[in-house]
């Protein structure tokens, strides 16, 4: 194959490629009702005000909180309260789509809402606000459809979140595991291993302590970290600009950054 017709395929491809993804992009917004990339916002349009459940929990110890959003907002903040231990306010628009699981050393929350898709009339979300002990050392887990998720300051928690179609803002955990198809990633800090993955959206971490191998890895979106601290930051971008000014080509522990479509900033 020679040199002009290796060319023309590499560009038939990559063109190829963003038509794939902007078509992407505009089933998100069909989808949600809103659009989301360099500036945007993803996420549901409208919640619920109804409260259905107000409660207090007490826990001898929890281990595992599970929660899941068809479509929605989600807030977890942390409390140093001893009398309110672990509280949940779950606002939907019917008793029946608010399901609560406290039994054992777990709490199960999932949002059994009708499913929408494309064009609904007076759809409304669920939203749920959720306080933890500030010294919770258990797992988050958060699966969410559509919807903006904010994880308040649970240094001693491991959290994984998959979100479809939503932005994710985290303030600091132990360790992360995300997973974004659509939406802006926002994370304040990070003390063990962070894995992130966003398919379109952007990534903007404040700085970053960690102790194990990472990895950050986009397909269309610019990465922006404040401060890295020390590791040896390993980037590659497809398509786009990078500037490395921060890390430690010496240190032990390794963040890789891949991006194909989008710059990448890391002081």
């Amino acid at each position: 194959m020679n040199a002009s017709k290796k060319g023309l395929y590499i560009f038939l491809i990559v063109f190829l490629s963003i038509i794939v993804l902007g078509l992407g992009a505009l089933l998100v917004i069909g989808l949600t009702g809103k659009g989301g990339l360099f500036g945007f916002h993803f996420g549901q349009s409208s919640t619920s005000s109804n409260l259905v459940i107000d409660e207090k929990y007490d826990f001898e110890e929890l281990s595992k909180v599970d929660i899941k959003i068809k479509s929605g907002s989600l807030k977890i903040v942390n409390t140093e309260s001893e009398e309110d231990k672990v509280s949940l306010k779950f606002y939907a628009d019917k008793d029946d789509y608010a399901y609560v699981d406290d039994s054992k050393d777990s709490l199960k929350i999932e949002d059994r809402s009708d499913d929408c898709r494309f064009f609904c009339i007076n759809w409304v979300g669920v939203k749920i606000e959720l306080a933890l002990p500030k010294d919770y050392a258990g797992d988050l887990v958060i699966d969410t459809s559509y919807g903006d998720v904010d994880v308040d300051k649970f240094e001693l928690a491991s959290l994984r979140i998959d979100s479809s179609a939503g932005d994710v803002n985290v303030s600091s955990v132990k360790d992360i595991k995300a997973s974004l198809s659509a939406g802006n990633f926002e994370l304040g800090d990070c003390l063990g291993e962070a894995r992130i993955d966003n398919s379109m959206g952007n990534v903007k971490i404040k700085e970053l302590h960690l102790t194990k191998d990472s990895e950050i890895d986009l397909s269309m979106g610019n990465v922006e970290i404040d401060n890295v601290g020390d590791v040896n930051v390993e980037a590659e971008t497809s398509m786009g600009n990078q500037n490395i000014s921060g890390g430690d080509r010496k240190s032990n522990v390794t963040l890789k950054i891949d991006n194909s479509m989008g710059n990448i900033t890391v002081r």
